[in-house]
């Protein structure tokens, strides 16, 4: 007789995670919604805190690796939360307002950030996992986060 996924989570105390809404994917703690529009990157994080999140922040390589195949697999590239629009050269997480030093990783391609034009400000994470600075105003798909509240250690 087989018992319940929930029992024998229960259990054996693994963690349960429901799904993440409809248009999300979870992955780790987070739900993900890869959007299918574009918009500037201060619309961008207004359209997912709308939807209870906020721009992704990347925050370590497995993170980062997750993301890029999912880029990858949708041929785009997607704002990231990751600006240096208060002060150039000093890029912070726009939700969160942890500077990017503070997460101990980063992923910039090659001669990036270069901030080329003077006015590149925001971040996006490319189909190859690398990072480049680009302006705010360009229409770009972009990645909302949110916490998956759902997930829990059962027992």
């Amino acid at each position: 007789m087989f018992l319940p996924l929930l029992t024998l989570s229960s259990m054996l105390g693994l963690a349960v995670s429901n799904n993440c809404p409809n248009e999300w994917i979870h992955y780790d703690t987070s739900c993900y919604h890869f959007s299918h529009d574009t918009e500037s990157m201060p619309v961008a994080d207004l359209v997912c805190q709308h939807m209870g999140g906020h721009l992704v922040e990347i925050e370590t390589a497995a993170e980062n690796a997750y993301l890029a195949a999912k880029a990858n697999g949708l041929k785009a590239q997607f704002w990231t939360g990751l600006s240096d629009i208060q002060q150039e050269s000093v890029w912070v997480w726009y939700g969160s307002e942890r500077p990017l030093s503070s997460t101990g990783f980063q992923n910039w391609a090659p001669n990036e950030p270069n901030n080329s034009g003077m006015n590149e400000n925001c971040a996006v994470i490319r189909t190859d996992g690398t990072w480049n600075d680009g302006p705010c105003h360009l229409l770009v798909r972009y990645i909302c986060e949110k916490n998956d509240e759902s997930s829990e250690i059962v027992g």
